[in-house]
């Protein structure tokens, strides 16, 4: 079926959508498959834990398969109050949503119109464009420092329509920090109203730098702070769909006024819960990062590519040359990583920390595909 949108809806849709430039996810295997009939893929391209999810949430959501006629409480109560004790703040001060991008797109929602401005890295997280722009503010992208978010400049880029600065730590997909000095400096040189301070934690578990700010820690400030984390990445819940915010509970409150009704469904709820309970299958997921990242960062090293140091769980690396073509031979041996040129990064790939023995498959694959490219 065609997908050009038929004359007259041109004339009824506001332009800006036409003009939002739609997200750009990593490639499934099953598309992979029906594609290039290639069998035995991995995908080390989303950033998802390769261990899956949680043991004790595939319980919990096994138990209760036989409630799913029933609407979930909307305000979550349960998963909330357990997110308040972990982070230290009331319950009325977490937000829930269907992934923390749903989030995003409430911020937008609430501060950003026509004529409104929005800060974010240039290479980021591209929802945060997508989520200002389609609600009519223009997007402002400040340029990256040494593949990390230059918050001088991000301040400096602060005017009187700026109604909402993206910053995530660690930043994808560089998977670049800030460090807190840096941080409390940028905060100093904010306005003290007009704007909110979304930080995106998503990684956030896997940081193991002293320096790196903790987002929480800044919630009660004068300057209003939203952070956003997920239960996608570490806790390996990404089919599911679950993210929160910590802010203050006007903030919360305001938010709460356009959130859809049972945005975070029974399943996500029950499977969230059982996910913070299981330390065994944290801990196992930190030490395969840690491992993982070690493993990868030297063999791309001796490689001969630039490796950006990462916090998260995912390496990016730079072949100072277009890397599409090194990206589709990779996929053409089965490995699925993730080409950067939809940030910007037209020379580089992003590559996610896999079990032991897909890191080994993709530096072999990409060991080859570099040899028969020199």
């Amino acid at each position: 079926m065609d997908g050009t949108a038929p004359p007259w809806v041109k004339r009824v849709v506001d332009a800006r959508i036409f003009a939002v430039p739609p997200y750009v996810a990593g490639k499934p295997v099953a598309e992979l498959q029906r594609e290039l009939g290639v069998t035995h893929a991995i995908k080390m391209a989303s950033n998802e834990n390769p261990l899956g999810p949680s043991p004790l949430a595939v319980q919990a959501v096994r138990e209760s398969l036989q409630e799913l006629h029933v609407y979930p409480e909307s305000s979550a109560p349960e998963l909330r109050s357990a997110l308040a004790e972990r982070t230290g703040v009331s319950p009325d001060s977490v937000i829930l949503g269907n992934g923390s991008d749903e989030l995003m797109e409430m911020c937008a929602h609430v501060f950003i119109g026509p004529g409104c401005e929005a800060i974010m890295g240039e290479i980021s997280f591209s929802m945060y464009r997508i989520c200002v722009e389609a609600f009519g503010g223009a997007a402002v992208r400040v340029p990256l420092k040494d593949y990390a978010m230059d918050l001088p400049a991000m301040a400096r880029a602060v005017t009187e329509r700026t109604r909402i600065i993206f910053l995530a730590i660690p930043n994808s997909p560089t998977g670049t920090i800030v460090s807190r000095a840096d941080f409390e400096s940028f905060l100093a040189d904010l306005p003290k109203e007009r704007l909110l301070l979304v930080v995106d934690e998503a990684y956030r578990e896997y940081v193991a730098a002293a320096d790196c700010p903790c987002g929480t820690n800044y919630v009660a400030m004068e300057i209003p702070v939203l952070v956003l984390r997920t239960f996608s990445k570490i806790y390996g819940l990404a089919g599911l769909r679950v993210g929160y915010g910590i802010g203050a509970p006007w903030l919360v409150e305001l938010l709460n006024r356009i959130k859809p009704p049972f945005n975070v469904n029974s399943l996500a709820q029950k499977a969230a819960l059982a996910a913070l309970d299981d330390r065994d299958h944290l801990e196992r997921s930190l030490q395969t990062n840690r491992e993982g990242m070690r493993y990868l960062s030297e063999e791309l090293a001796s490689l001969g590519v630039k490796v950006v140091p990462s916090h998260a769980n995912f390496l990016t690396f730079c072949l100072g040359r277009p890397a599409r073509g090194t990206y589709e031979a990779l996929l053409r041996r089965g490995v699925i990583v993730r080409h950067l040129g939809s940030f910007g990064l037209d020379d580089c790939i992003r590559v996610t920390v896999g079990k032991p023995e897909d890191n080994r498959r993709f530096i072999e694959a990409l060991r080859q595909v570099l040899k028969a490219a020199s």
